[in-house]
């Protein structure tokens, strides 16, 4: 398996449960005891400027997700970052939300998370309603001009779909392992 095997899932698929330990505080979190609630679920790394630069962005917003019913969830999948390494980083950015440890990676690769940051919006009832970038920055434009997942979670939490459902997810490559098939 190489990384251009990995396909995210497509909007409208139902998302995969998983049970993670939460680095930061021990607290071990399953994603469909969270089933009625809106999940924002963010690939995430703290060795990618990319990823963290999105940091302040969720910071700022989580405490208004959170009124609204919306939880926001990191997912650390790098195969080389330490939990050590993510209480670090997370104390240097104030990062208050979970960042849950995907140490062997079957979870981003369950949802076929690509880079970090790579974003995957979970309606109430499960399933994805949004797959893909923060917005639309990339090398060549350094400002955003559109926010998908703010597009998104406004259009989940007013019962449509949103436009884009899938954006290209922009970012660093996740650090896997991969195996030869037999």
């Amino acid at each position: 398996m190489t990384d251009a095997d990995i396909k995210p899932l497509d909007p409208g698929q139902i998302a995969p449960d998983f049970t993670l330990e939460d680095t930061l505080t021990g607290e071990v979190i399953t994603l469909s005891a969270l089933q009625g609630e809106i999940v924002v679920l963010n690939f995430w790394s703290g060795e990618c400027p990319w990823s963290r630069h999105y940091d302040a962005y969720f910071a700022r917003r989580a405490p208004e997700w959170a009124q609204n019913g919306i939880r926001l969830l990191h997912v650390k999948s790098n195969l080389n970052e330490t939990p050590d390494d993510v209480r670090r980083w997370a104390a240097e950015t104030e990062n208050f939300a979970p960042v849950l440890d995907d140490a062997d990676g079957r979870v981003a690769l369950a949802y076929g998370a690509q880079t970090t940051p790579h974003v995957f919006l979970i309606d109430t009832g499960g399933r994805i309603a949004y797959q893909g970038a923060v917005d639309d920055r990339s090398f060549r434009q350094r400002e955003a001009t559109v926010n998908y997942l703010d597009a998104a979670i406004a259009a989940v939490r007013a019962h449509r779909m949103p436009d884009p459902a899938s954006t290209p997810a922009y970012g660093c490559a996740i650090v896997r392992e991969f195996y030869e098939e037999a």
